[in-house]
């Protein structure tokens, strides 16, 4: 497990996290405690957290945020998570982050498909894994980036490195959501 730190930049406590740990060990992810704990991790970037609470549940964990800012947290089985804009949410989707919790971090085959589908109307996607984030952007263009796919949608997503969670923390790579007006 990554270590927590800096939980009171996120108005948490200790007890906050104690209480998120217990809940993610229980399976209940659907808690008041744990979603408050997620939520405020996303808000701040804080991928980390987010990750530490899907490993401790054995469970992948999505978190989808708006144009808007509005963020949508799921929660699936050990192997799967769907990509899943509820009604209400306003594309394009800023960033769509997801877990392999224990596992690499690497696009698999569903994840693939999530990509391909969203081409259209989502910008950014993280993959939180044992090694650390693997990140693709979408861009439109010919440039020498490495992609995920040749030809059709897959190939407008960028296929970065993972970065380990030591040097992603370091360098303070946190992905903040600011709330549109």
């Amino acid at each position: 497990m990554i270590p927590v730190t800096k939980l009171e930049e996120m108005g948490l406590t200790f007890e906050h996290w104690m209480a998120a740990c217990l809940q993610a060990e229980a399976k209940a992810v659907e808690t008041e405690e744990l979603l408050l704990v997620q939520r405020r991790a996303a808000e701040h970037g804080r991928w980390d957290l987010v990750y530490n609470l899907s490993l401790i549940a054995g469970l992948e964990t999505s978190v989808l945020i708006d144009a808007n800012g509005a963020i949508q947290i799921d929660w699936g089985s050990p192997g799967r998570v769907p990509l899943r804009p509820p009604v209400g949410m306003m594309a394009p989707f800023r960033l769509w982050v997801h877990t392999h919790p224990g596992f690499h971090a690497y696009w698999s085959s569903t994840d693939r498909n999530s990509l391909a589908v969203a081409q259209g109307i989502l910008d950014r996607a993280l993959v939180l894994g044992a090694p650390g984030v693997k990140e693709s952007r979408n861009l439109v263009g010919e440039d020498s980036t490495k992609r995920i796919g040749v030809t059709g949608p897959l190939s407008s997503w960028t296929d970065q490195d993972i970065v380990t969670w030591d040097h992603w923390l370091e360098a303070d790579n946190k992905i903040k959501i600011e709330v549109l007006v």
